[in-house]
């Protein structure tokens, strides 16, 4: 018996402590409470924004001709391989599959569930609109639903796009 109302006294003055170091801790520390949530999570933009002012970028044709394709290969892979495959008849992931992205119709791709901004867009996948797409998606689509950041670098996206360009069966001319 002896024991057990040992173990029980433990118990009980363990349970004490805990309670008085968190009130204690809440009077020293007051917790900052945000105007507005840290992280919007939206699962899709309204259609009326759809149409977005046109981002200013260079050409990117000229940079296209000097392009490095493996450069391209390798910045794909560490910044979009995640989210999308270039692989032909290749499965979607988060994103859509990116074979022969150039030259095909905007949100076209089977099985992938577009933002309707995106699919308000409309036309299709010329080097200057995947060059625009790949600066800065959600100033060149309001309500994208495509959340990355962006490639600033020109050289950068010149060799992701010619990348894009050789997952095809037959590449688009270069402009």
């Amino acid at each position: 018996m002896a024991n057990f109302n040992t173990v029980a006294g433990c118990i009980l003055a363990s349970a004490l402590f805990a309670m008085v170091v968190g009130k204690v801790s809440n009077a020293v520390v007051h917790p900052h409470k945000l105007d507005k949530p840290a992280l919007a999570v939206v699962d899709e933009a309204p259609t009326q924004t759809a149409a977005a002012a046109p981002v200013e970028v260079s050409p990117i044709g000229p940079k296209l001709a000097g392009a490095n394709v493996d450069a391209g290969k390798a910045i794909f892979m560490k910044q979009c391989f995640t989210c999308h495959t270039t692989d032909k008849g290749g499965a979607n992931k988060v994103g859509p599959n990116l074979w022969d992205i150039v030259g095909r119709k905007v949100a076209s791709h089977a099985g992938f569930s577009y933002s309707s901004a995106l699919q308000a867009k409309g036309g299709d996948w010329s080097y200057e609109d995947i060059n625009r797409m790949i600066l800065k998606p959600t100033a060149y689509v309001k309500g994208t639903k495509m959340a990355f950041a962006g490639l600033p670098k020109e050289q950068e996206r010149a060799d992701v796009i010619a990348y894009l360009r050789t997952m095809a069966d037959t590449p688009k001319p270069l402009p």
